[in-house]
């Protein structure tokens, strides 16, 4: 499908309609914009360039701000989220009116009460811990009935203070010798909190005893009360600071009822630093800006109307540069449109390369299908899909995809005969009937004839190998590269139809005719002035082709390996059910099911995430090789993308 094509803008903004022209631009959300300061007019004239970076500091601090606030309200949102929204950050939608009246009657003010509610509130937790801390240490030696600072008088006397794991008698032992006295303030978990009196001189012989055992040194940092006073003072501190979180809290939950006001207010921000990275990518004077992107011709009208509302704007139509580089917007019909995702994640086709999509929407679909090989997962696998299309609008591309790989999946399933793997009557012969429904669509058991579905395998890669290399040859032809596609592509083609007639239909007349696209590989596939460097280049072709072909169609027998894999966990999971059926009488069906229903959601999730990954990887390391490069700049319009919200029907 051809690209859509595109128009070159260039304006000339005034400073005084600037500000405006760009947020409603912004709205319209159909201008893609280039970095004029890369291009050729900044090197033609770099007086243009701004000497300093556009910033939209007020914008930068209140998102900062307004981030803090969103963690503060989150624990008291009342919003439902749903089950979905407990593993997925879900954009909220927004109507236009809705967004307008917040961003007009929002109050600085109360932004900056709410985030010094929340900076209040941390102090006061920090506090709490530290005085908590102290309340702990201190409860310990409640029982020392002494001034802390009538300890710190004494003249002939070193005063140490130790928490250690030791018996009193055996320690009165070991320090007989030395003029020392201890006292036991507490003991807790085998551990003693007790005082020493060591006589001046005699520290290094009692420390040397002490080293025999784990101690702790203990600080009284300069408290002058008493312990029991310290842990009085303390507890009284915290109550009051527990009734202070408790009033700032209450607070910040009455706000939580306001938490949409403030992811619009977020997002608002947010648009507005992205209006400010459209002013780094432009140039211009104090008093003019010049802008330059790209529209779809189809919007044309749209953005001229838009510029002539403008006294201040001036809107240029202007013809792209030889060899500028065009962002690519992909064209194509609603049944392959979905797989523009698998292709962006690859990377998005350059101005002049064919767009792969609607190659990769049928076989990525046609893959995905037999890597499940399951049809009770393929419905269940859409059915899915559907409920969560409207709950997941950011997701809908992908979601097409699974789809479409559902819809192949059942067909699948169906000729492959796997329903919940192809034994589920074993684990429920109330069932049993399903085992002729299930037999009315099966063309061949992959477990009794996993060659056959091995050749499938080799088939599918042989056929996707064959378009690559056919739309290889329609892109060098359009280019002009006849003979290069003739000598390579072309060449190739007619080696691999020959070699397999001549195995299948065992016709040795095409013998002698196998080595003459060979020799036109080998002779003048390589490009060289030097006839030997161009036979040297071309027995490399001819080498490398042969073994990257092999390899390639090797590759694609993962889809035989996963649809084996999904339905033998899929038979696995019904046998276990059996098991646990047949082990409790009675109510032995009951865990079955359970072992059933989760099981089976269990095997098609990871087996959904294995069939698109492997599926994908067969497209762009064996399908793409052939043909696509890749590299192009995507066609992104100037929006309102925000972080939080999704804004409806925006008619400002």
């Amino acid at each position: 499908m051809p690209q859509k094509e595109l128009k070159k803008v260039s304006f000339v903004i005034y400073e005084e309609d600037k500000e405006a022209f760009l947020r409603e631009l912004q709205e319209k959300e159909i201008f893609h914009i280039s970095d004029l300061r890369s291009s050729s007019l900044a090197e033609k004239f770099p007086d243009l360039i701004p000497e300093e970076r556009f910033k939209d500091g007020e914008a930068e601090e209140l998102i900062k701000k307004l981030e803090k606030i969103l963690d503060l309200l989150k624990p008291y949102v009342n919003e439902e989220k749903g089950l979905l929204g407990q593993f997925i950050d879900l954009k909220i939608s927004v109507s236009t009116e809705e967004y307008k009246r917040v961003v007009e009657s929002f109050n600085l003010k109360e932004i900056d009460e709410i985030y010094n509610w929340g900076e209040e509130l941390y102090h006061l937790k920090n506090k709490l811990v530290e005085l908590t801390d102290k309340l702990n240490f201190y409860e310990e030696w409640k029982a020392l009935k002494i001034k802390l600072s009538d300890l710190e008088v004494l003249k002939n006397v070193t005063l140490k203070i130790y928490k250690l794991s030791v018996e009193e008698e055996e320690l009165k032992e070991k320090i007989k010798e030395l003029p020392v006295d201890f006292y036991t303030i507490f003991e807790k978990e085998k551990k003693k909190g007790m005082i020493f009196l060591i006589y001046k001189g005699f520290e290094e012989d009692f420390r040397r005893i002490l080293a025999d055992y784990q101690v702790e040194e203990v600080n009284f940092k300069g408290e002058k009360e008493e312990p029991e006073e310290i842990v009085s003072k303390c507890r009284e501190e915290i109550e009051k600071i527990n009734e202070k979180i408790s009033e700032v809290s209450e607070k910040i939950k009455k706000k939580g009822n306001e938490y949409k006001k403030y992811i619009i207010l977020y997002d608002y921000f947010l648009f507005r630093l992205k209006r400010a990275e459209v002013l780094n990518k432009s140039l211009g004077t104090k008093k003019v800006l010049i802008l330059e992107g790209w529209v779809e011709k189809e919007n044309q009208a749209i953005l001229q109307s838009l510029a002539n509302s403008y006294e201040g704007v001036e809107l240029t139509w202007v013809e792209p540069e030889k060899g500028e580089s065009i962002p690519v917007k992909l064209k194509n019909n609603p049944l392959s449109s979905p797989y523009e995702a698998v292709v962006r994640l690859y990377a998005l086709p350059k101005k002049e390369e064919i767009d792969p999509t609607p190659f990769v929407a049928l076989f990525f679909a046609l893959f995905f299908g037999f890597c499940m090989t399951d049809a009770a997962y393929g419905v269940i696998l859409i059915a899915a899909c559907f409920y969560l299309m409207p709950r997941l609008p950011e997701g809908r591309k992908y979601l097409w995809i699974f789809i479409g790989g559902g819809i192949l999946t059942v067909f699948a399933g169906a000729i492959t005969g796997s329903w919940f793997g192809s034994n589920i009557e074993m684990a429920f012969p109330e069932l049993s009937w399903f085992k002729n429904f299930r037999e009315k669509f099966m063309i061949f058991d992959p477990f009794s004839n996993p060659l056959d579905f091995l050749k499938l395998s080799l088939v599918f890669g042989v056929i996707q190998i064959f378009t690559g290399l056919v739309i290889s040859i329609i892109e060098k032809i359009k280019r002009g590269k006849f003979y290069n596609a003739f000598t390579n592509e072309i060449s190739w083609i007619l080696f691999f139809l020959l070699l397999g007639l001549y195995m299948l239909a065992d016709l040795r007349i095409l013998r002698p005719f196998l080595f003459i696209p060979i020799f036109v590989i080998f002779l003048f596939s390589g490009e060289s002035k030097s006839w030997i460097i161009k036979i040297a280049k071309g027995g490399f072709t001819v080498f490398n082709g042969l073994i990257s072909f092999l390899g390639n169609v090797l590759s694609y027998s993962r889809i035989m390996a996963l649809g084996l894999v999904t339905a033998g966990l899929a038979m696995s999971i019904n046998i276990l059910a059996k098991i646990v059926r047949d082990l409790i009488p009675g109510v032995g069906i009951l865990f079955a099911i359970i072992l059933f229903i989760f099981g089976h959601l269990l095997s098609i999730g990871i087996n959904t995430l294995s069939s698109f990954v492997h599926t994908m990887r067969l497209q762009f390391a064996e399908f793409f090789s052939y043909f696509y490069e890749g590299g192009g700049e995507p066609f992104e319009p100037f929006g309102l993308v925000g972080k939080y919200i999704r804004i409806e029907k925006r008619r400002f």
